[in-house]
């Protein structure tokens, strides 16, 4: 890829590894507080700035859609309410559908590898849902489903051609940071789970972010930074 197309991503990624960085420093210090929140708001509201700028059409909508309603999900579960923590899942389950109608939309058939590959995510869901049988009946519905789409959209990842399959692997990235959250939350305590969750997060959207704006890149956006 020219260098040229990548240096206004730099801008971004400097205020994302930073927000990011300060958000993950202020959780270790158990120090809370709208400021923290802001802050863990901002790495992925300046990925939908990005995406405004970079992206048009379907994918732009799309991929806003999903980042907003991950910045939602970021404010419902970092406030001090345990009872925000349904709502919080369904902000990212929202975010989840959007980027799955996305990669859906753009997806082209599997062949042998990427067949059994979704063979394995099919199975690793059985193994989670399984997994999760003993957890609050209230949470058990909303926890499934959640797994089932996010599976989904993993799978949709795959499908899309991507260098280096980096959609995917942002997908991936997804499913081990919700994994962490899960199982600290719900089983048993994960030593440092929650900066690991929240570290794989960041790196997740990054991921997805950067992949996608490879893919659907709006070329005159591309000249005009040239």
């Amino acid at each position: 890829m020219d260098t040229r197309e990548t240096s206004p991503f730099h801008g971004f990624t400097l205020v994302y590894v930073a927000a990011g960085a300060a958000f993950l420093v202020l959780m270790a210090m158990d120090r809370g507080g709208m400021g923290r929140t802001v802050l863990k708001a901002l790495p992925v509201s300046a990925l939908i700035l990005l995406v405004l700028r970079d992206v048009r059409g379907f994918a732009r909508i799309f991929l806003t859609g999903a980042l907003f309603f991950s910045v939602c999900g970021d404010v419902l579960l970092d406030l001090p309410h345990p009872g925000l923590f349904i709502y919080g899942l369904v902000a990212f389950l929202i975010a989840h559908l959007f980027y799955t109608v996305l990669f859906f939309r753009y997806a082209t058939p599997p062949h042998g590898f990427q067949k059994a590959v979704i063979a394995g995510l099919i199975l690793f869901a059985g193994l989670m849902v399984w997994i999760f049988l003993g957890i609050d009946p209230d949470l058990f519905g909303p926890v499934v489903l959640y797994i089932v789409v996010i599976i989904i959209m993993s799978i949709g990842a795959l499908l899309v051609p991507s260098a280096g399959r980096l959609l995917f692997w942002g997908a991936l990235l997804f499913i081990a940071s919700d994994v962490v959250l899960a199982v600290n939350k719900f089983l048993v305590p994960v030593p440092y789970g929650r900066s690991i969750n929240i570290s794989l997060y960041f790196l997740a959207q990054f991921t997805i972010v950067a992949a996608a704006r490879s893919i659907w890149m709006d070329k005159g956006t591309e000249k005009r930074f040239s």
